[in-house]
């Protein structure tokens, strides 16, 4: 690991001597739910969260992070630049990074049945400075949707037992959420797709895995 400071920037590279990556994982290794194929030894790899999530908590700082590995078996090394907060200087002016340019604080509930998947959707949105609540359950969502009102609603669409479109519909007859933005959150893109959505009463699609760019883009509107 090494530190430095340049240009008005802190420098943190941190490598190792491990597997490596290819230049098609390397292309993808931030994107959510990202993975390299496992190796016999390590048949129980997570779940492709964490680079994502190094990426949007550095961008959310006004930084940048990428990575680098000269192939298989070669080892990676990954690099954060963040602006440098000079001491003396005016608020404005150290604020390098605003989480929320022009959005207020959001009360927002996040559904998927995969756990990791929505509580780390929530942890990103939460460091915007949104109050958010993750569910991972429909009929838990809808429930809490009853006592609680809510701005925006992501929905993951292949839920169990009742699938967000479903979910959906329920939403919009319930007041707590009836004028709430619903945001479908799936891994089909299709025009079927977005067009059954917008039936369900979805304001946006989004594919997994979900762009920040683009949902912060949502979040900016919502909050004006």
């Amino acid at each position: 690991m090494r530190v430095d400071v340049a240009d008005g920037q802190v420098l943190i590279e941190v490598g190792d001597d491990g597997i490596g990556m290819t230049a098609e994982t390397l292309a993808h290794a931030f994107e959510l739910f990202s993975q390299a194929e496992r190796s016999a030894d390590r048949s129980l790899g997570g779940l492709g969260l964490g680079l994502a999530l190094v990426k949007s908590l550095v961008e959310l700082h006004g930084g940048t992070v990428t990575c680098f590995s000269a192939g298989l078996g070669e080892g990676s090394r990954f690099t954060i630049r963040l602006p440098r907060l000079l001491a003396g200087a005016p608020v404005e002016e150290r604020t390098a990074a605003r989480l929320l340019p022009s959005a207020s604080s959001l009360r927002i509930m996040v559904v998927d049945d995969n756990r990791d998947a929505g509580e780390t959707l929530a942890m990103m949105l939460e460091a915007m400075g949104h109050d958010v609540v993750a569910e991972h359950d429909a009929r838990q969502a809808l429930a809490r949707a009853a006592d609680t009102t809510f701005q925006l609603c992501l929905l993951d669409i292949g839920l169990p037992e009742m699938d967000g479109y479903e979910l959906a519909g329920r939403l919009r007859r319930q007041a707590g959420t009836a004028g709430a933005a619903l945001v479908a959150v799936t891994g089909y893109g299709q025009d079927d797709d977005r067009a059954r959505s917008l039936v369900a009463g979805f304001d946006h699609h989004l594919v997994k895995p979900v762009d920040m760019e683009t949902l912060g883009a949502i979040l900016s509107r919502i909050g004006r």
